[in-house]
C-alpha cells in the first residue's frame, strides 16, 4: 500500500475513533463500557486522538503539495504492514454495530454474582453509619453487612434501593434480588451485586424489569452466608436509571 494512501485510512479511523468516543460521551453511554471516574482521561484521549488525526492530515497535505510542485509521484514509498490498520478498525466497528446497553442477568454466567462486596476496605463501612438508611444503596448494604460482625443493628431501618429484578434458586417463591452490576475500572470486570427481597407478589414480577424497592431490612442466610434482606412494602416499576452501574 502507498504510504499516502496508507496515512489517509490511519487519519481517517482516528478520526472516526474520535468521534465514536465524542459521540458515547455525549449521550452518557461512555460509562457503559468505564468507571466515571476515568471520564476526565477519555476526553483527553479524545483531544489527542483529534490531534493526531488533524496532523496526519496536514502531512497528507504538504506531501500532495509536494508531489505536485515536483511533478512526480513519490506514492510508492513503502509505508507500514496495512494490516497494522486493521487493530484500529475491528475495535471501531465492532463499537458501532453493536449498541450500547447496561449489562443484566444474561451476563451472571461470565460477570458472576455476589451477594457481598468485597471491593471495599472494612474502614469505608464507618462513613454508612452517617447516611440515612433510605439514601442507602445495594452497594452500600452489602458493604455494611460484609464488614460490621452484629448485623442485627440494621434489622427494622428503612430501606429504599434501584435495581433490576434477578430470581435466584436459592431463594423461595415470594423472594428476589434487587440486583446491580458494579464497575471498578471498565466492564470487563463487571460483576452484579444482589440484595434479597421479600414480597408477596414476586411472582408478578418480570426478570431484568427495574423496581423500586421500599421496606424494612431484615437478614436471610445465603449459601452460608448472612445477607440484607428488605421486607418489601412496596415494589414499583421504574425506568432504568441514566446511570445503570455502580462504582466502589
Amino acid at each position: 500500500m502507498p504510504k499516502q494512501l496508507y496515512r489517509s485510512f490511519q487519519a481517517l479511523l482516528l478520526l472516526g475513533m474520535c468521534i465514536f468516543l465524542g459521540s458515547k460521551l455525549a449521550s452518557g453511554q461512555l460509562t457503559y463500557y468505564i468507571n466515571q471516574r476515568f471520564v476526565p482521561l477519555t476526553i483527553f484521549g479524545i483531544i489527542f486522538l483529534a490531534v493526531l488525526a488533524q496532523t496526519l492530515f496536514t502531512e497528507i497535505k504538504r506531501a500532495r503539495q509536494h508531489v505536485q510542485e515536483h511533478d512526480h509521484d513519490h506514492n510508492h514509498d513503502h509505508a507500514p504492514a496495512s494490516v497494522n490498520l486493521w487493530f484500529m478498525f475491528v475495535p471501531l466497528l465492532i463499537g458501532v454495530l453493536i449498541p450500547a446497553r447496561p449489562l443484566d442477568s444474561s451476563a451472571f454466567a461470565t460477570k458472576g454474582f455476589n451477594t457481598n462486596s468485597p471491593l471495599v476496605s472494612a474502614d469505608s463501612s464507618a462513613q454508612l453509619f452517617e447516611t440515612d438508611a433510605e439514601e442507602r444503596n445495594i452497594l452500600d448494604w452489602l458493604k455494611l453487612f460484609n464488614y460490621e460482625s452484629d448485623v442485627s443493628q440494621f434489622y427494622g431501618q428503612k430501606a429504599s434501593v434501584i435495581g433490576f429484578v434477578y430470581f435466584d434458586k436459592a431463594l423461595n417463591k415470594n423472594q428476589f434480588l434487587v440486583s446491580r452490576f458494579v464497575i471498578s475500572c471498565c466492564a470487563a470486570d463487571a460483576f452484579a451485586l444482589g440484595m434479597a427481597v421479600d414480597w408477596d407478589q414476586a411472582a408478578t414480577l418480570k426478570q431484568d424489569s427495574w423496581v423500586l424497592v421500599k421496606g424494612t431490612v431484615n437478614s436471610v442466610t445465603l449459601n452460608g452466608q448472612v445477607v440484607p434482606l428488605i421486607e418489601a412494602e412496596s415494589v414499583q416499576a421504574v425506568p432504568a436509571p441514566e446511570q445503570p452501574y455502580l462504582f466502589p
